[in-house]
C-alpha cells in the first residue's frame, strides 16, 4: 500500500478533529489543520501531536490529501474560493465528509487545479469533540467520486482502521436518507413511545428504563437474524383486533403520532408478508384499518 505522507482537514470542528487525531495514531507523517478561525484551529491542534495549525489555504496548499469539513452549506463557497486560489496541489485528492452532498460541489477545484474529487461520508454519530476523538476503530465509510480520488481515500481509510465502500452518486441521496431513518429517526421514534407512554400516565424515566431493554433486545435480534426474523407483535401475528384497539386509544393523541403509528403499521404489513407469517385476507383487512388514520 502507497505510504500517505500528508493530510489536510479544513474546518476541524468534532469530525474533522477526530480524523486528524485518528491519522496521528495511523501513522500519517505531516497533517495540517486550517480554518478562518485561528483560534478554534489551534485548539483543534493541541488534541493531534505534532499537526500545524494555519490559515485555511496554506493548510490546502501543503497536503496530497484534503478533507474539506466546513459545514454542507459552506463546502461548495469554500471550494470555489480555495481554487480560485490555486490553494490545492494538481493530482491532490479533495473530499468533502458531507453525507448528504454529492462530490460535484467540488468541481472548482478539479476544474482550475486538476484536483481529483471526491465524497467521503464516515457513517458514525458524532455528539462531542471528546466522544469523536475517544472513538475505536471500526468506521464504515461511503466513497463516490473520482476513480483515483476513491482510491486514494480507500487507502487513507484501511490505514485509520476503518472500512471504506465505494457508491454511485447516483445513489447518494438514498444512501443518506437511509442513514437518517436509521439513526436520526430512530430518536424520534423513541421520544414518540416516551410521550404516548406518559399518556398512559407512565413517568418518562421509569418508561425509559423499561422499554430501553426491549430495544436493545431487538437491535440484538436484528443484528443476529435481520428484521423480518426477528419481527413480533400483533400484526405479524395478523392481530386486527389489537391493532383496532390501538387505534381507538390513539384516536386523542397527536396528529403526527397517530400518522406515525399508522405509516409504520403499514411498512410492518410489508415485512410480516415478506416472513410470512400474515396471510393476505388478515393483511388486507389491518391496511384498510391502518389507512383510517391519515
Amino acid at each position: 500500500m502507497e505510504e500517505i505522507h500528508s493530510l489536510a482537514v479544513l474546518g476541524p470542528g468534532k469530525v474533522g478533529t477526530a480524523v486528524a487525531v485518528a491519522a496521528y495514531r495511523a501513522g500519517v507523517a505531516e497533517i495540517y489543520l486550517g480554518g478562518r478561525d485561528q483560534e478554534k484551529v489551534e485548539a483543534a491542534a493541541k488534541l493531534v501531536p505534532g499537526a500545524k495549525a494555519w490559515r485555511i489555504a496554506e493548510a490546502a496548499r501543503h497536503a496530497d490529501i484534503v478533507l474539506i469539513c466546513v459545514s454542507d452549506k459552506e463546502i461548495e463557497l469554500v471550494t470555489t474560493q480555495l481554487a480560485q486560489e490555486e490553494a490545492f496541489r494538481k493530482e491532490a485528492v479533495v473530499a468533502h465528509l458531507s453525507g448528504a452532498l454529492e462530490s460535484s460541489v467540488l468541481k472548482p477545484a478539479r476544474d482550475l487545479c486538476g484536483a481529483y474529487i471526491a465524497s467521503a461520508h464516515p457513517l458514525k454519530t458524532f455528539p462531542s469533540v471528546t466522544a469523536a476523538v475517544n472513538e475505536e476503530t471500526g468506521t464504515h465509510w461511503f466513497l463516490e467520486g473520482d476513480a483515483e480520488a476513491v482510491e486514494r481515500l480507500s487507502q487513507l481509510i484501511v490505514w485509520l482502521g476503518d472500512f471504506p465502500h465505494a457508491i454511485t452518486s447516483e445513489g447518494k441521496a438514498i444512501y443518506h436518507a437511509a442513514s437518517v431513518v436509521a439513526c436520526n429517526y430512530l430518536s424520534t421514534l423513541m421520544d414518540t413511545a416516551l410521550e404516548m407512554m406518559e399518556q398512559a400516565s407512565v413517568d418518562k424515566t421509569v418508561a425509559w428504563s423499561a422499554l430501553r431493554p426491549l430495544v436493545y433486545g431487538t437491535l440484538n435480534n436484528i443484528d443476529k437474524m435481520g428484521p423480518e426474523a426477528a419481527l413480533t407483535g400483533p400484526i405479524v401475528r395478523g392481530d386486527e383486533v389489537t391493532v383496532e384497539k390501538h387505534m381507538r386509544a390513539l384516536a386523542d393523541s397527536s396528529e403526527g403520532e397517530r400518522r406515525l403509528y399508522a405509516a409504520l403499521g403499514l411498512k410492518t404489513v410489508d415485512l410480516a408478508r415478506r416472513k410470512g407469517s400474515i396471510d393476505e385476507s388478515a393483511a388486507n383487512k389491518i391496511i384498510e384499518k391502518l389507512k383510517q388514520m391519515f
